[in-house]
């Protein structure tokens, strides 16, 4: 199968960086400073749950299945 260019659906890391990055949003005080934006990061990379990131893995299946039915266009992921 050829890897669609840009393509999130099949990227599963991209849906980690955007759940980290809405963790980090959430929060009452945004980082001010480099230092303290590794900071949240890590945090937030430590708080990740691993059935998460299993899910992200498990959903494999389905998401190629998807894409290649879209032709690489939009899907439900």
């Amino acid at each position: 199968m050829e890897w669609p260019a840009r393509s999130p659906d099949l990227n599963p890391i991209e849906h980690v960086w955007d759940l980290i990055s809405r963790r980090i949003a959430g929060r009452n005080t945004a980082p001010q400073t480099i230092q303290q934006l590794t900071q949240a990061l890590l945090q937030e990379w430590m708080a990740i749950p691993q059935y998460m990131i299993r899910r992200l893995i498990i959903s494999m299946r389905n998401r190629s299945r998807e894409c290649i039915t879209a032709r690489g266009g939009t899907t439900s992921y």
